[in-house]
């Protein structure tokens, strides 16, 4: 279970010389620099020895793949590059006993665990088809294709395609978390929390603890299909914004205990707003990414100065193995969902049986 100090216990000046000693420790310049040589290695290797077009054979059929080189390079950036860089960037502010791979590694909680199984399943190609299964294909919708439909049918077709990519990716963003808000607000309605409640049984934090997510994320819908429906814009402003929600999601979830001051309160959730968003009396508050969304709708709560249990009161199993876990919420999901149905069935036909029996 992390713990927490009182936020503004160290001055800004002390964080920053207790960072530079980590960054020059002979271990951290050792892990970085072969970090980087292996990444070097790799991008030389896919790019002088890979070829960039494909022809495949399968089962009497030529199939050619175009593209290889980038193909790759948007499969493995993340893991090769943007997590490192997460992981490093802990490591300076809450050195080695505190960070996200030391507890993954070292302590190897039976919750961790959980963590890295989940994330390790989503860069499999089995995570596409077990979710577009658990999910109905609900979250593979295309708003884009969506969009196109509205427009063919209305005539209307917002779009702000074109304009300067700044404003694209700032009026984006601002949508993209307005919508995300209100996914996470179903999400932690009666009906969806069974399935939202997997990410909540973490016991402690780490960065990839953003990772711990049921495949059946029906309330994704919300989130990431409707933007798209409602505002075409650039691929650039699309990609820019989905890096800078990755990023945000890896940070919020990471073992830094801080407010991050006024850029916390209005900018940007900090890990400590989110660890009051996990405590363990489930409150509905912190919601979204941005700050704003919460201030408008009466669900921002400032951070607290002590330390908070995380995790939720339902008993889980963890450890790598999560199936049990996954299905157990699964199937209280599908019968929590099956009684509403029955109830609002029965009010309906009450209602009707009524009407019809008044003179």
């Amino acid at each position: 279970m992390g713990q927490s100090e009182p936020i503004g216990a160290a001055s800004e000046a002390s964080l920053g010389q207790a960072a530079i000693r980590r960054l020059l420790h002979p271990v951290a310049l050792s892990v970085v620099a072969t970090h980087l040589a292996l990444v070097a290695f790799g991008g030389w290797a896919l790019l002088h020895l890979a070829p960039d077009t494909l022809t495949l054979h399968l089962f009497g059929r030529t199939h050619l793949v175009t593209e290889v080189h980038r193909r790759v390079i948007d499969r493995t950036v993340e893991i090769s590059v943007l997590l490192p860089c997460i992981f490093f960037l802990e490591y300076l502010w809450t050195g080695w006993e505190q960070s996200s791979v030391r507890h993954l590694l070292v302590e190897r909680t039976a919750s961790g665990w959980s963590d890295v199984a989940c994330y390790l399943f989503q860069l499999a190609p089995a995570w596409t088809l077990v979710t577009a299964i658990m999910s109905l294909g609900v979250v593979y919708i295309s708003g884009e294709w969506l969009r196109g439909l509205l427009a063919q049918a209305t005539g209307i077709d917002l779009t702000i395609a074109g304009a300067p990519l700044a404003f694209q990716v700032g009026v984006l963003f601002l949508l993209y978390t307005f919508f995300d808000y209100w996914s996470h607000r179903l999400d932690h309605s009666r009906v969806f929390w069974p399935l939202h409640r997997f990410h909540h049984a973490a016991e402690s934090f780490s960065i990839l603890t953003a990772a711990r997510v049921h495949p059946a994320v029906f309330t994704a819908v919300v989130g990431a299909v409707l933007p798209g429906i409602l505002l075409g814009c650039d691929r650039a402003a699309l990609a820019d914004v989905g890096l800078m929600i990755i990023i945000i999601r890896l940070v919020v979830h990471s073992r830094i205990e801080s407010n991050f001051g006024w850029i916390g309160r209005w900018v940007v959730q900090s890990p400590l707003h989110h660890r009051l968003h996990h405590s363990l009396n489930r409150m509905p508050v912190n919601l979204s990414l941005l700050p704003l969304w919460d201030r408008l709708f009466g669900t921002w709560r400032d951070a607290p100065r002590t330390a908070m249990r995380i995790g939720t009161p339902a008993d889980y199993r963890h450890g790598a193995w999560i199936v049990p876990d996954l299905w157990r919420d699964y199937c209280e999901f599908g019968a929590g969902l099956g009684k509403l149905v029955l109830d609002r069935s029965r009010r309906l036909n009450l209602a009707f049986g009524i009407r019809r029996s008044a003179p």
